[in-house]
């Protein structure tokens, strides 16, 4: 899989851009951080109901729907952690990683633990 967009565009680019595009036009009267968290927690719901009464291995023909969704929970996530002036996100999300893997270690929580009934 190549990811070559994904490797050289940064959470820093994205927080510029919908910075300027929520600037431009004025809408950070309208963006709390609880209408921020509502608004990313409607955006879920919206990616959600793509997957409802699907299969559990369901994937939708054309992805344009489904990652419209998650770039519109992207988006809100992003403006959340703007709204709320967090300067290393970056570091919060690494953080938050070894602490899963610390909680989960492999040798207990690995998938061949968990069979289906």
């Amino acid at each position: 899989m190549e990811l070559k967009n994904d490797l050289i565009t940064t959470i820093m680019d994205f927080r510029k851009k919908l910075k300027k595009f929520v600037d431009e036009r004025d809408w950070n009267q309208y963006h709390s951080p609880k209408a921020l968290a509502i608004a990313l927690n409607i955006e879920a719901a919206e990616l959600l109901e793509v997957f409802l009464f699907q299969s559990d291995n369901f994937i939708p023909e054309n992805l344009d729907s489904l990652t419209d969704e998650m770039a519109d929970v992207f988006i809100y996530l992003i403006n959340l952690v703007n709204s709320l002036k967090i300067d290393n996100f970056t570091e919060i999300v690494k953080h938050k990683i070894e602490k899963n893997a610390k909680k989960y270690p492999i040798k207990k929580f690995s998938a061949k633990k968990y069979k289906k009934q």
